[in-house]
């Protein structure tokens, strides 16, 4: 252990000069250090006695001492080292090191008297703090409680506890949380809408679980609301690109390709959902939309919302939902359309009666020119002026016959 002993000896006796320089107004402090030093004696007997004597001094020792002091422990320390010093100091001693003595360790002998008001209502909102739920609601709570309790802080330290520091930092807490307040509080306002689209969010959107800040971008993206007349021809077919995404919010047009219907447009459907998937804006409809009533269409840029939902993985797969649903729904119209129009072919002579429906004796009657081409747009547009809420192919009954009167 010599080799320790000698590295040992010189840096516990700094420490415990240290110990002593800084704590020179406390007689006990300077004990703690003496015995620090005490404890690097060879035989720690003769040295102890000495060092003791010193610590016990009730009058301030000068630095000349202190030097005495540090050359008698440094000393003493060679060439042994050893613990046989008695512990008379312990973590209590320590704590006395700043003049201060706090009695028995752990034990308050006198308790500060209950402080303001003030400090109590800051610790109470401080506590509702952390009851703060979990979602945005639960944010908006917790920046809340904490601008409060905050708040009660910094008026604390500035009135009663007259403490600057207190003030200035419960201050500036105070702001951040205040302007998190606002950011939140920007981000619910509500978002209202014309009644147009607010019955376009009700009905595709809402049920999708899409909020009214997603539904907001996308109308963003929205070029216009185009009023269409009645036999007016909205989109043709090889003539017209495919550069928009189209929604009929009132009216009905009727779909054709080289003269011949393919189905119906109403209501809170897609002029060009096929045209979505897969088809370039450089293109042209392959089909013509002609209006059978005067119709309002809600027009979007469709790059522009495109690259809206493009970073919204939510809103892209909402999109290709609703517009992949109403493309199957106009593969069934097409269908059914083509089932009644071959049933219109098979009449000859005469009338005849093509059942559609088991309720086919409560449906109206739909008479149509004898001679005029069933799938044609001018036969659509005559029974779509006959039959104003009834699309051709629910139709029960339908009769040919020389006048436009019905059987």
């Amino acid at each position: 252990m010599g080799n320790n002993e000698t590295v040992m000896g010189p840096i516990v006796t700094t420490v415990a000069t240290l110990l002593y320089n800084l704590t020179d107004d406390d007689p006990s402090a300077a004990a703690v250090a003496g015995a620090v030093g005490l404890n690097l004696s060879a035989s720690g007997n003769a040295t102890t006695t000495t060092t003791r004597a010193a610590a016990a001094a009730t009058t301030r020792p000068t630095r000349a001492t202190t030097a005495a002091l540090t050359s008698a422990a440094a000393t003493a320390a060679a060439p042994f080292f050893t613990t046989d010093a008695p512990a008379a100091y312990d973590i209590r001693d320590i704590i006395r090191l700043g003049g201060v003595d706090y009695g028995e360790f752990g034990v308050c002998s006198d308790w500060l008297p209950i402080n303001h008001i003030y400090f109590q209502l800051a610790n109470i909102f401080l506590f509702l703090s952390y009851l703060a739920p979990n979602g945005i609601y639960g944010i908006l709570y917790l920046r809340i409680t904490l601008t409060i309790g905050c708040m009660f802080f910094a008026l604390w330290g500035w009135v009663i506890l007259c403490a600057f520091d207190t003030f200035l930092w419960n201050a500036i807490f105070v702001l951040i949380n205040l302007v998190h307040v606002v950011v939140i509080c920007y981000y619910l306002r509500p978002v209202r809408f014309t009644p147009e689209l607010e019955q376009v969010y009700r009905s595709l959107f809402q049920p999708l679980k899409v909020s009214r800040h997603q539904f907001k971008r996308v109308i963003n993206c929205m070029k216009l609301i185009r009023y269409v007349k009645f036999q007016e021809i909205y989109a043709q077919e090889k003539i017209t690109r495919v550069d928009s995404l189209s929604l009929v919010l009132s009216g009905r047009l009727v779909i054709s390709q080289n003269g011949r219907a393919l189905h119906i447009v109403s209501q809170h459907q897609f002029l060009d959902s096929p045209e979505w998937f897969g088809v370039s804006t450089d293109e042209f409809f392959q089909v013509s939309a002609t209006a059978i009533e005067d119709s309002r269409v809600l027009i979007w840029h469709r790059d522009k919302l495109k690259l809206t939902i493009m970073g919204d993985q939510f809103l892209q797969a909402v999109f290709d939902h609703i517009l992949g649903r109403d493309v199957v729904k106009k593969l069934m119209q097409i269908a059914e359309f083509r089932r009644v129009n071959e049933s219109l072919s098979g009449m000859s002579n005469g009338h005849c009666v093509a059942n559609l429906a088991d309720d086919s004796e409560t449906k109206p009657l739909l008479v149509v020119k004898k001679g005029e081409e069933s799938g044609s747009i001018t036969a659509i547009i005559n029974r779509q002026l006959q039959v104003n809420d009834t699309p051709p192919w629910r139709l029960g009954r339908i009769e040919e016959t020389d006048q436009e009167t019905p059987v």
